[in-house]
């Protein structure tokens, strides 16, 4: 199932991704890579990303994972992931990623959160 992104962003400026199909290193894998980045190169306060309906994910979804988590962190954006399949978490944690990316049960746990912060 191909990828579909449906992003919006928030008064607070906040950027909120909600991802549904498959996460792999296509065209429209990289296009959603590439709009987060500049969301978050413009200033997006945070980026939540809500993989709940991500069906498989492979080692290049990994990595655009991994490339949005670097280009937060390097903005000072907090990024969260939220409703992780346990397919997902699974490869996550084995990834070791886990411990360098917050998460949370809900897009809407994710923006309480960060509305504390």
């Amino acid at each position: 199932m191909k990828l579909e992104v449906h992003s919006e962003s928030r008064p607070d400026g906040t950027c909120v991704a909600r991802l549904s199909g498959n996460l792999f290193g296509s065209p429209t894998g990289y296009a959603f890579q590439d709009e987060m980045r500049r969301r978050i190169a413009d200033g997006a306060r945070a980026v939540v990303i809500d993989v709940a309906n991500v069906q498989p994910i492979d080692s290049s979804g990994v990595g655009i994972l991994v490339a949005l988590m670097w280009s937060a962190s390097s903005a000072g954006t907090p990024l969260v992931l939220t409703a992780l399949p346990q397919r997902i978490e699974k490869v996550l944690s084995m990834a070791m990623l886990l411990d360098h990316v917050d998460h949370a049960a809900s897009v809407d746990e994710a923006l309480a959160r960060l509305d504390k912060s």
